[in-house]
C-alpha cells in the first residue's frame, strides 16, 4: 500500500500543509491495519496432510499458529499425543502448541467436552492488543484470507466450498448458503469471550452503520475449503464412532443407526458412488477438477497427494 506522509497538525499551520480529512484517514487505516496481528487457532487430532496445507497457505497471512491437542477425544477415550513438531519445523516460529492434559472428568456429554476442548485455544491468546484478529476453525476448515477485506470488520463468517473424502470430491447440492458451509469465523480480540461465543456468529452482515449492533461483521463468499473425511476407510470409522453427537444433529433427530454408517463395506461404496457419509439423501456430492480456486499446495502437489484425488 501506499505510504503516505506524516503532516504537523498545527492550528498555527497554513491550510496548505493541513491534509484533507480523506487522507487522515486513509493513514489511520493504514497504520491501524499494519499494526493489526491474525492468531489462527485451531484444534488438532492428528491431520498431519491438512495442518501442512494450511502452513502452506496461511503462513505469510497469519501472525500466530495457536493449535490445542487434548489427551481424549470428545467421546472422553483416552487418545495418544499426535503432534510431532519435527514434521513442521519449517513453520515452528509462528507454531504456539498445547498439550492438553488437565481436562475435567467426561460426564457423557460428546457436546460440551468437545466445547471446553476447544476453548483451550485461550491458552494462546497471550499480549494481544485490542484490533488483533482471531480465526476460529477446525484442522480441516482453511480460510481462503486473500481478500483481507475481513481486517475491517469486528467479526467475518468464512463461507467454504465442502469436500468429502478426497480433495476434489465437493458438495454440490443440499447445503445452504449456495452450497457452502460457514466454518472459520473471526472475531477482534476486545470482543472476544471464547470459542463457542465465535462459534455461534451468524452467517449475517451487519455494517459499520447498525448501531444498534455492538458487533460488525463482513460474509466472505470465497472463504476457503472445508475438507472432512481426509482419511482411509478405518479412520473414517473410528471418526463415525465418536462423533455421534455430530451425527444427531446433522440427521436432525431422524432415526439412524451409527453402526450402519461405520460398516467398512458402507463407507467404502459411499466413497466409490459418492454419498454422504452420513447418508442425507438431499445431500449431493461431485468430482470437480483441481485447479486455481484449491490452495496453491494443492494445486502444485496434485502426483504427491494422488491417494487423496480421484
Amino acid at each position: 500500500m501506499k505510504e503516505f506522509p506524516l503532516y504537523t497538525l498545527s492550528k498555527r499551520a497554513p491550510s496548505t500543509t493541513r491534509p484533507p480529512l480523506h487522507t487522515l484517514i486513509k493513514l489511520y487505516m493504514y497504520y491501524k491495519l499494519k499494526k493489526m496481528k491474525i492468531f489462527d487457532c485451531i484444534t488438532y487430532c492428528g491431520e498431519d496432510l491438512l495442518l501442512k496445507i494450511r502452513f502452506e497457505t496461511l503462513y505469510n497471512k497469519v501472525d500466530k499458529f495457536v493449535i490445542v491437542e487434548a489427551n481424549k477425544y470428545f467421546n472422553g477415550e483416552t487418545k495418544p499425543k499426535f503432534f510431532n513438531s519435527k514434521l513442521f519445523e519449517k513453520y515452528s516460529d509462528k507454531i504456539d502448541y498445547y498439550y492438553i492434559e488437565d481436562l475435567p472428568k467426561y460426564n457423557g456429554n460428546n457436546l460440551e467436552y468437545e466445547v471446553f476442548i476447544k476453548n483451550q485455544i485461550i491458552r494462546g491468546l497471550k499480549d494481544l492488543d485490542e484490533e488483533d484478529i482471531i480465526l476460529i476453525s477446525d484442522a480441516d476448515e482453511i480460510p481462503n484470507l486473500q481478500n483481507e477485506k475481513f481486517k475491517n470488520f469486528d467479526s467475518t463468517v468464512f463461507l467454504q466450498k465442502m469436500y468429502y473424502y478426497k480433495f476434489n470430491i465437493n458438495v454440490n447440492g443440499g447445503l445452504k448458503f449456495k452450497n457452502k458451509i460457514a466454518c472459520t469465523k473471526s472475531c477482534k480480540f476486545k470482543f472476544f469471550n471464547s470459542f463457542k461465543q465465535v462459534r455461534e456468529f451468524r452467517v449475517k452482515n451487519i455494517p459499520w452503520w447498525r448501531f444498534d449492533q455492538k458487533i460488525k461483521r463482513h460474509i466472505e463468499l470465497d472463504g476457503g475449503w472445508h475438507f472432512s473425511f481426509l482419511m482411509n476407510i478405518n479412520q473414517i470409522r473410528s471418526k463415525l464412532s465418536r462423533f455421534e453427537h455430530e451425527i444427531k444433529h446433522l440427521k436432525n433427530d431422524k432415526d439412524y443407526k451409527v453402526e450402519n454408517l461405520m460398516d467398512i463395506k458402507k463407507i467404502e461404496q459411499n466413497i466409490i458412488n459418492l454419498k454422504d457419509p452420513y447418508e442425507r439423501d438431499h445431500v449431493k456430492l461431485k468430482k470437480v477438477e483441481i485447479d486455481k480456486s484449491f490452495p496453491e499446495y494443492i494445486l502444485h502437489n496434485k502426483e504427491k497427494l494422488k491417494e487423496f484425488i480421484i
